[in-house]
């Protein structure tokens, strides 16, 4: 009877000792990035713009107006290349983004162009004014849909550039386009929180963003503050969160502009993009390269620019609004730019970094990841 009643006890503590354990990490903010699988796309390209949702992937060619479709085998499902000039053309096609039965690919001077799923040219939403985006970073997340409405980075108005100095200080950072009224206006001033509200010179950043609950989180690429905005008849600003990243390189604030001779004596750390679920956001971003390393090894120089991944660390971040931020969850060296991140509880894809790893093919390689607590 003694024994049976100890064994049962001691059952009972194993049992609740599991539950406790499987309960903390049901509740852990803590991640692990897992390769799953790989897929290859019959295509070779340099890749500078791309996304993937609800199963289906789509790639932009830097060097032409081709777009690719695959699938999550790597089949290639649609293949098309839009010509430059006269109807159904396409010119300086920036960020791609997935809407209901097509895309928005938003452009660097002229207006927002609408694709159906097959990729077939629907129509131009024309800005009022010229854009002044010049050239771009890679893939970056810029354009939204709220409700009835197109919320873009589409720099220009009243002939303001963001190449100008105290831009992001002195003007306003997105876009609106009224899908019902087709009338456009102006959104998000910085917030004080932000280094680029003084009267200090900084490097130029990038800005991403994403839309989750009505609300509008906004990142300028070097400073490591994730900015919070409302969205309803006005936008208004709540606060900022601070993600306090390990390594984040910075060219400090000056007097002076910051001169291109300075920005070629190291890499500045750079968000690359900000993603969002229901209860999650998820800020991907490179911690940048110290002066010494970038200098002694040459980095400006294009020849090397494959290498920066031997001195830079990539990682994600995940804030909860009730856990706050998880550690920094560190991206192996030999996976390129990411898609996109629709959900936590879902698997995403990611350009395989060729170049980096040695590796000369005729064909892309994606690499399936999926994030997994701790």
């Amino acid at each position: 009877m003694r024994f049976t009643t100890a064994f049962f006890l001691c059952s009972f503590c194993l049992f609740s000792c599991k539950q406790e354990k499987n309960s903390i990490s049901e509740q852990s903010n803590t991640w692990q990035l897992e390769i799953l699988d790989s897929i290859q796309v019959d295509y070779m390209a340099q890749i500078r713009e791309g996304t993937f949702s609800k199963g289906v992937g789509i790639i932009k060619d830097i060097m032409s107006t081709t777009l690719v479709q695959f699938d999550s085998t790597g089949k290639i499902l649609n293949q098309k290349t839009f010509p430059q000039e006269g109807p159904g053309s396409i010119q300086f096609l920036a960020t791609i983004y997935p809407i209901r039965n097509g895309y928005l690919g938003t452009s660097s001077f002229s207006g927002i162009y609408r694709l159906n799923k097959d990729l077939q040219l629907i129509d131009v939403l024309e800005m009022p004014f010229m854009g002044e985006a010049r050239g771009g970073a890679y893939n970056r997340t810029n354009i939204e849909v709220w409700k009835s409405k197109i919320i873009l980075w589409y720099p220009g108005r009243n002939g303001a550039s963001p190449y100008q100095d105290f831009f992001y200080r002195d003007h306003p950072l997105l876009e609106v386009y009224d899908l019902e009224k087709k009338e456009t206006r102006s959104i998000v001033r910085i917030p004080p929180t932000s280094k680029f509200s003084s009267d200090d010179y900084f490097g130029r950043p990038d800005v991403n963003f994403t839309i989750e609950n009505d609300s509008l989180y906004l990142t300028l690429s070097n400073e490591p503050l994730v900015h919070v905005y409302a969205l309803g008849d006005s936008v208004k600003w709540i606060r900022t969160l601070d993600f306090q990243p390990s390594e984040f390189v910075q060219i400090p604030g000056q007097k002076k502009p910051v001169t291109y001779q300075q920005e070629m004596q190291l890499n500045e750390a750079s968000i690359l993009a900000i993603y969002s679920d229901p209860n999650h956001l998820i800020v991907n971003y490179q911690g940048g390269i110290e002066s010494e390393p970038f200098i002694e090894n040459e980095l400006k120089e294009r020849k090397n620019f494959y290498r920066y991944p031997e001195f830079r660390n990539e990682y994600l971040k995940i804030y909860h609004p009730k856990k706050g931020w998880s550690p920094e969850v560190i991206i192996p060296k030999k996976v390129g730019f990411i898609l996109t991140i629709e959900s936590l509880n879902e698997s995403f894809y990611a350009l395989r970094d060729d170049e980096y790893i040695g590796e000369e093919q005729d064909y892309l390689t994606f690499y399936k990841l999926q994030l997994k607590r701790k």
